[in-house]
């Protein structure tokens, strides 16, 4: 069943969450990755033919952006700091989630009390 929540609560839950934004701590999009690496010694073990031992492994994060995606290898203070700004960056995408959420209910239930937008005011077409 749907129950109709209250407009007042919606409004007031949306807001905090608004506020909650430019306070966000530094965020990062990315994936890190355990990674062995060969090196260029000759005869070393991570080349044997039948069991190389590779070098590793090490810690990479991979960040797509613009249609490339970057690597970068990740000492232990890198390693920290990558973990801690993807799991705020998680946190944000959950707060935006919840925002939509809230402006779906908004939409669907009192559509009828929502501020008409500047470009309605005008008269005026948003282009997208």
């Amino acid at each position: 069943m749907n129950d109709k929540p209250s407009y007042k609560k919606l409004i007031t839950k949306r807001q905090k969450l608004i506020e909650q934004l430019g306070k966000f701590p530094p965020v990062l999009r990315g994936s890190l990755r355990l990674h062995g690496n060969i090196c260029g010694t000759p005869h070393c073990r991570c080349k044997d033919p039948k069991k190389p031992k590779l070098h590793g492994p090490y810690h990479y994060l991979s960040h797509r952006y613009d249609n490339k995606t970057q690597t970068i290898f990740l000492t232990k203070k890198k390693l920290h700091h990558a973990q801690v700004w993807i799991e705020n960056y998680k946190r944000l995408i959950k707060t935006i989630y919840e925002i939509s959420e809230i402006n779906f209910k908004l939409l669907r239930y009192h559509h009828d009390k929502l501020e008409p937008s500047d470009e309605e005011k005008s008269g005026r077409k948003k282009q997208i």
